[in-house]
């Protein structure tokens, strides 16, 4: 087994199974992430306050809501530890975790039948019941997913801490040959990533170039390129020895490809590796709800920007 990733190995330049693999593991690791939200927020408004919430449901003994308030809380804490564990670990753990989804829920069937509930109640525990439902199912559905996927690559999966792998495509009505020149302006990038506030090229442009980037606080790193083909992909590596977030490996990948005679795919791949420790994992928890934003943000300014006429080729 392994303990850390491989430092010299290109993650987001893996076989498009491993990818694939990776990517269906942290849609399974994101789903626990939501369990366990889910679970602190229902547990911490149960303990903070129980009297309102015991009256709500119908239920005379206090104490008895804010005892499940508690367990929902220690329940979220542990579901959140199983979406860091290692691969070969996730697997098994997350099936317990949806075993315990579907224990509440039949527990809250088993509330209404012998009518604990009052009518509020009924429709409270009923709508908190929908979503953990959803959340077991989803969770298995992925589970079974990331199982079929990495038995697909011949990848290795278990690294600690995982390396986890996101992925953004859209189609655009412009050509590779208009996209290309301005995803490969730095300062452009800098002016549509939200976390950027330069990004500069210290190098001409091709492989083994390199750029240094600055974020909103004045933080700044490097990166180097580590792939690249003109017209249609470059893949950089980011100096985390310099990088000021909690991350022991970060790297990106930026393409575009035909998609009918006058379209294109462009797209994004980021794969990172938290530090270990509380912080990472919870940097990485973070990371998966600002990602999509910034993602759509950039590929809809190149867009525009490729389909502005005065837009000027590098």
């Amino acid at each position: 087994m392994k303990s850390s990733a491989d430092t010299t190995r290109s993650f987001v330049g893996a076989s498009q199974s491993e990818v694939d693999a990776r990517r269906a593991i942290t849609r399974l690791r994101n789903l626990l992430r939501s369990n366990a939200l889910f679970s602190t927020i229902t547990g911490v408004v149960a303990v903070v306050v129980a009297g309102p919430v015991a009256e709500v449901l119908g239920v005379d003994q206090v104490w008895v809501v804010r005892v499940l308030g508690g367990g929902l809380v220690a329940f979220a804490g542990l579901v959140f530890v199983v979406s860091g564990l290692r691969t070969s670990l996730l697997r098994p753990a997350s099936l317990g975790v949806s075993i315990g989804d579907l224990g509440w829920v039949a527990g809250t069937l088993a509330a209404f039948a012998l009518g604990w509930l009052s009518t509020s109640g009924v429709v409270v525990m009923g709508a908190t019941g929908v979503v953990v439902l959803g959340l077991g199912l989803a969770q298995l559905r992925a589970r079974a997913a990331a199982v079929r996927a990495i038995a697909g690559s011949d990848g290795d999966f278990d690294e600690v801490p995982p390396v986890e792998v996101v992925t953004f495509d859209r189609p655009a009505a412009v050509t590779p040959e208009q996209l290309w020149p301005v995803m490969i302006d730095h300062e452009l990038y800098a002016k549509l990533a939200l976390n950027l506030t330069a990004a500069k090229g210290l190098t001409p442009d091709g492989l083994g170039f390199q750029r240094s980037c600055t974020d909103t606080a004045g933080r700044s790193w490097s990166e180097t390129c580590t792939l690249w083909e003109p017209g249609r992909r470059f893949d950089v590596d980011v100096d985390t020895g310099d990088y000021p977030y909690p991350l022991a490996r970060m790297q990106g990948s930026w393409r575009v490809a035909p998609n009918g005679p006058k379209g294109s795919t462009v797209g994004m791949t980021f794969a990172f590796q938290p530090t270990p420790g509380l912080r990472g994992r919870c940097f990485v928890a973070l990371m998966h709800l600002a990602f999509p934003p910034i993602l759509k943000r950039i590929v809809r300014g190149w867009i525009s920007a490729a389909a502005t006429p005065t837009t000027g080729a590098r």
